[in-house]
């Protein structure tokens, strides 16, 4: 009968599609494999990386005999391939724990350690007469105290100058007094060269340096260079 036929062919027919289904899904996940297989070669070539294998399952990928330090260059390598889903690597090579789920980007670098914090450590102040003396001449070294051309007048750096040596001053001991010298340039009126010297010590006293801590003289002219005889100069002495 008809009806009989046809539900004797009914589970031949299931079992036929069953069939070709996991044929073509076989098939599906083979060419999947293969092609990241391809891939992951390429990349490890692109970054010169060898001596490892790496095989999948699925998407999975696993990585063997790769030496320890290319070991994690070759897996960053396969984690950045679209389509590979985790990495493990085994071996003698200690992966990271755990198998790595990529995002596709590259992961990120760790964090760099925290920079030392600076010195606060504050070069010693001086206590005797030739520390004060060394201080004094670094000091006017660097940034010396000059006068505009034939005036009392501090020139920008001449002020700032003096105000670095009264910050240095204000600290001395009693036991000491600083002798402040004028200069002036050959030809110009000596009595400059007191007013120069009396300035800088009026700065000092304004700025926190006791007032019978620091004295003015005048000096015999100068024949240097432009500048030169446009300055004053300070000397420590022993009471």
């Amino acid at each position: 009968m008809p009806g009989t036929r046809w539900s004797r062919l009914l589970p031949t027919a299931l079992l036929v599609t069953l069939a070709l289904t996991a044929i073509s899904v076989w098939s599906t996940s083979d060419d999947i494999e293969a092609g990241l297989t391809a891939r992951a070669k390429n990349a490890l070539a692109d970054v010169g990386v060898s001596g490892g294998e790496v095989t999948f399952s699925g998407r999975d990928a696993n990585l063997t005999g790769f030496p320890p330090d290319k070991a994690a260059q070759a897996m960053d390598a396969i984690q950045r391939i679209d389509g590979v889903r985790t990495v493990e690597i085994s071996g003698d090579t200690a992966p990271p724990a755990g198998p790595v789920t990529t995002s596709g980007e590259p992961s990120s670098p760790p964090p760099a350690p925290p920079s030392p914090p600076p010195s606060s450590t504050a070069p010693a102040k001086p206590t005797d007469k030739a520390g004060f003396q060394a201080e004094i001449d670094r000091l006017l070294a660097a940034t010396p105290i000059t006068f505009e051309p034939d005036t009392t007048d501090l020139t920008a750096d001449g002020e700032r100058g003096a105000l670095e040596i009264a910050k240095l001053l204000t600290d001395a001991p009693r036991e000491l007094r600083f002798r402040i010298t004028g200069t002036v340039a050959t030809g110009s009126d000596r009595k400059l060269s007191l007013n120069r010297a009396l300035t800088v010590e009026r700065l000092l006293e304004r700025n926190g340096v006791k007032r019978d801590q620091a004295y003015s003289t005048q000096r015999r002219t100068s024949d240097g260079a432009s500048g030169e005889g446009r300055r004053v100069d300070i000397t420590a002495e022993q009471r």
